[in-house]
């Protein structure tokens, strides 16, 4: 069985307040797609939207 702990210099380190945990699924156009993968880190483009969203709509901020 291989070693589950990963080593010391790939081991993924984060500054978040919160862990990244949960995953999300959607459904876009081919053509957002294709902008999206543009972006230079395009899940964090993604996280800072939706945290963005949130807070115009007045809603609790989670941590990004």
């Amino acid at each position: 069985m291989a070693n589950s702990n990963p080593s010391p210099k790939t081991r993924f380190i984060t500054e978040r307040s919160e862990p990244l945990t949960e995953k999300l699924t959607l459904r876009m156009t081919a053509s957002m797609y294709s902008q999206l993968l543009q972006q230079e880190d395009y899940r964090e483009f993604i996280r800072e939207a939706i945290a963005n969203e949130f807070k115009r709509r007045g809603l609790d901020r989670p941590s990004v």
